[in-house]
């Protein structure tokens, strides 16, 4: 049995991992991929310490320090967690049931697809979907935005200070983001909105060079040059299996409060897939460190 399983092996379960060593509890890592999203990123340049750095190096390192620390990771899937005579029973699909006194569910969140041809082929060649990440990579070049929520609102504000011009593309006639972002992309002069529009291709010789987008009353198509598409449609949070178990909000993500308690006693969550605002590595790692120390306050107090 462990005091702690902790469910991921990204940037927040690595980091929750090692203060859980190092806080003296026995901890086991479950997760399907080591690294998570941030080990699919190019280059990251905004984590403490690096310049620049890939990352996958980034959190192969993380993981290193934590099978060093005598922390195992199991490649695995979780598919059911259950408290049950005061202990936390965990279902993996090929590992068997772990069993622990408390959870850290750190399972992250993948970026919705657009699902258009070029998408893939160009992922981490000029296709992105964190704008803070890669958007220095693209100063005094033209960039395309494609959703109409906040966060694509948001995306286009900031790419605005560095791009010499963004594209906002949305399929709908008018944004849904609120009204104070849509009046500040109405004020930004090198943010061009084209409303209307649904994206149909990407493409390019091999980094991204245009963007192919389609009136979606008239069908007719158009090429956009640009040297980079930031996809802002939302993001999947893959906690089907802790309905009931623990407060969801409606995204899926899971509801936690400044020390990353969930609404069950005992169990913690970390990193993108909880409410916690702004979706950043080192934002992850921040709060997968704060999880295992709540994690051992918790198991402090029950003796």
């Amino acid at each position: 049995m462990y005091d702690v399983v902790i469910v991921g092996a990204g940037p927040a379960g690595l980091t929750a991992a090692i203060y859980c060593v190092r806080s003296g509890l026995k901890a086991i890592i479950v997760g399907k991929v080591v690294g998570g999203q941030a080990a699919e990123a190019s280059l990251i340049e905004n984590y403490p310490g690096f310049k620049s750095i890939a990352g996958f190096e980034l959190t192969s390192r993380m993981a290193e320090q934590v099978e060093e620390l005598g922390v195992s990771i199991v490649g695995d899937e979780v598919v059911g967690v259950k408290e049950e005579d005061g202990l936390f029973k965990v279902r993996t699909s090929w590992s068997g049931e772990l069993r622990c006194r408390a959870l850290i569910l750190a399972i992250g969140a993948e970026p919705r697809r657009l699902g258009v041809k070029g998408e893939e082929e160009f992922r981490g060649k000029g296709v992105s979907y964190c704008a803070v990440c890669d958007g220095p990579l693209f100063r005094g070049k033209r960039v395309a935005v494609v959703g109409g929520g906040n966060s694509a609102l948001d995306a286009a504000l900031y790419l605005s200070s560095l791009a010499e011009v963004v594209y906002l593309i949305h399929r709908r006639r008018q944004f849904r983001a609120v009204k104070a972002l849509v009046d500040k992309v109405d004020g930004r002069s090198n943010i061009v909105k084209l409303l209307g529009k649904s994206p149909v291709e990407i493409g390019g010789d091999r980094l991204v060079e245009w963007i192919k987008v389609r009136d979606v009353e008239t069908g007719v198509e158009e090429k956009i040059e640009v040297k980079g598409v930031f996809i802002e449609i939302g993001r999947a949070v893959n906690s089907d299996f802790l309905r009931g178990f623990v407060d969801l909000d409606e995204y899926g993500q899971i509801v936690v409060d400044q020390l990353c308690r969930t609404s069950r006693r005992g169990v913690f969550a970390a990193g993108d897939a909880t409410t916690i605002p702004y979706k950043q590595v080192v934002i992850a790692a921040g709060e997968g460190a704060k999880a295992a120390l709540s994690a051992y306050e918790y198991l402090s107090s029950r003796g």
